[in-house]
């Protein structure tokens, strides 16, 4: 809403006689990765398939272009889609798309060739596909078949919502270069996943010429990318930037715009030249995930002292004091904005979980918890003890950690903080169940929020041995029926049983410096970004 307003006072102001800004190119962009998200980290893959971080599906999406874009109200946005039409004649089972005309970088016609080679090579994959289960891809369909260069048809085992599938699931065949990529085997597109000249070809705005690893990844234009024409010669992720400096970086020309670390928000609003752009919320939350396949912290099997623990956190204060007013508390899988897909509890705030230390400690008493000599609550022998591991680096982290100790310590719990480098954190937390008792990390969504990936058993992103037979069941009933009200009764049942200890997100601003215009447009709360948004105005320009 603001946004619209802000463009009809542009455009009145035109009427007024007001000259509009005359686009310039900008030269050379640089950007840390995981703006409008938080603190980033290194890309090390430019594969859409094989990418488990934010930060990698940033640079993918640089390269290739969405079958189906999702604008950030949670609708298709064809002007930016490969996809110039989607119709289900059955009402679920059988989905018609029409391709428009699109080429990729060499000039050979994107065609409905290049989705059915995307969907065999997620069969090929099969669990290392890092979507593996979201939308029911792959083991929910039954075929994908091209009548012509121009279209494909996609047909289900069985009939589902057609919201959700769309959304979650047709969305992820976005064409890859058969003509290009046929030639490898499974194995050799795995092991080039991080090196850019086997990206050379692509369909979206940008092209990789560089990984330098611990450094940047350097883009440039895609000259045939038929959306928008970019307003610079080369794009570069810069990875180095420690968060304490980006002010400094933005203000001394190093970077061109950053997030701007919580706690320096005050002083960012006073720095000269530069601005500040607030962005709506990432879907998103940040989450603490109990291990119950630990044997050590198994006492996170207990939905009660998951409840305690949801209940014994002030979510209100980390967003005030850590995210300096700039977030909301999530309680539930579906974060408050937009409340597109909001139960009706949840959107009167009527959650089964909140900040009530009172209830927590009555929960841990009946999940049979008593003081030990030390004060700490225990269990046949068992201290209610368990070590947090958070990514390295971003304070962010550290405060929100320090904040959860605190909360749980006044209730008898003990937790202990132990930081690990981002991309080794996630290597331990997927491939060593029993080496970890708690993680501290940040879960974007996808445009329906239905947490087949999340929560199911087995599930792709389920690594904390997680298992709920009812909570699979209202799951499918959120992806089989149409209409919403079984992700209602999934998120509430969510809420209730606290698969992941669900806490805040936030709302980043970004400083910007002065001259470089169109960031709102550029971020997309959902993740993808569109680089022909950006341009410089004449005082700015090289």
């Amino acid at each position: 809403m603001i946004l619209r307003v802000w463009r009809c006072l542009a455009a009145l102001a035109c009427l007024l006689g007001a000259a509009p800004a005359v686009a310039q190119n900008c030269g050379t962009i640089v950007v840390p990765p995981g703006l409008g998200m938080g603190p980033g980290a290194d890309v090390t893959s430019f594969n859409p398939l094989l990418t488990s971080s934010l930060y990698n599906q940033e640079a993918a999406g640089l390269i290739f272009a969405p079958l189906l874009w999702i604008n950030r109200f949670h609708e298709i946005d064809y002007a930016r889609s490969i996809a110039s039409a989607v119709s289900t004649p059955d009402n679920g089972k059988t989905y018609d798309v029409t391709l428009k005309p699109w080429r990729w970088s060499d000039g050979v016609a994107v065609s409905s060739a290049d989705v059915l080679y995307t969907y065999h090579l997620i069969q090929a994959l099969g669990q290392a596909y890092a979507g593996y289960g979201q939308g029911g891809v792959p083991d929910l369909i039954a075929s994908v078949t091209a009548p012509d260069a121009s279209h494909v048809q996609v047909v289900l085992k069985h009939a589902v919502n057609p919201q959700w599938f769309i959304l979650n699931g047709l969305g992820q065949l976005s064409p890859l270069p058969f003509h290009v990529w046929g030639r490898y085997s499974t194995d050799e597109i795995w092991q080039a996943q991080s090196d850019p000249a086997f990206f050379r070809v692509g369909d979206g705005p940008l092209l990789p010429v560089a990984l330098n690893i611990g450094i940047d990844a350097v883009f440039v234009p895609n000259p045939l990318y038929p959306v928008g024409k970019m307003n610079f010669s080369r794009f570069v992720m810069r990875f180095s930037t420690a968060e304490g400096q980006e002010l400094q970086a933005v203000q001394s020309g190093e970077l061109d715009m950053s997030n701007i670390p919580f706690a320096l928000y005050a002083k960012a609003l006073t720095l000269p030249g530069d601005r500040v752009v607030t962005l709506p919320p990432s879907y998103s939350w940040h989450e603490l995930i109990p291990n119950m396949a630990n044997a050590s912290t198994r006492f996170f099997g207990d939905v009660r002292v998951r409840q305690a623990l949801a209940d014994a956190i002030d979510q209100k204060r980390i967003v005030q004091l850590v995210m300096h007013g700039l977030g909301s508390p999530v309680y539930g899988p579906v974060p408050p904005y937009p409340d597109t897909f909001l139960s009706p509890a949840a959107r009167a705030g009527q959650y089964p979980v909140g900040y009530d230390v009172a209830k927590a400690r009555k929960l841990l008493v009946e999940a049979g918890f008593m003081p030990g000599k030390d004060g700490v609550l225990q269990k046949n022998g068992q201290r209610l003890a368990f070590t947090l591991l958070i990514p390295a680096g971003p304070p962010v982290s550290i405060e929100i950690a320090e904040s959860i100790q605190q909360d749980l310590q006044a209730v008898g719990i003990t937790m202990k903080v132990r930081q690990m480098e981002f991309n080794q954190l996630l290597a331990v937390m997927a491939g060593q169940p029993q080496k970890w008792q708690a993680i501290l990390l940040g879960m974007t969504l996808g445009p329906y929020p239905s947490g087949e990936e999340l929560f199911t058993q087995g599930a792709a992103l389920n690594n904390n041995g997680y298992a709920s037979a009812e909570m699979d069941r209202l799951i499918k009933q959120s992806t089989d029926e149409p209409g919403l009200a079984g992700l209602f009764a999934y998120q509430d049942f969510a809420s209730a049983q606290q698969p992941v200890i669900f806490l805040p997100n936030e709302r980043y601003s970004v400083l910007v410096r002065n001259g470089l215009h169109g960031v709102r447009d550029f971020l997309n709360p959902l993740g993808a970004w569109a680089p022909e948004k950006l341009y410089c105005t004449k005082e700015s320009a090289p």
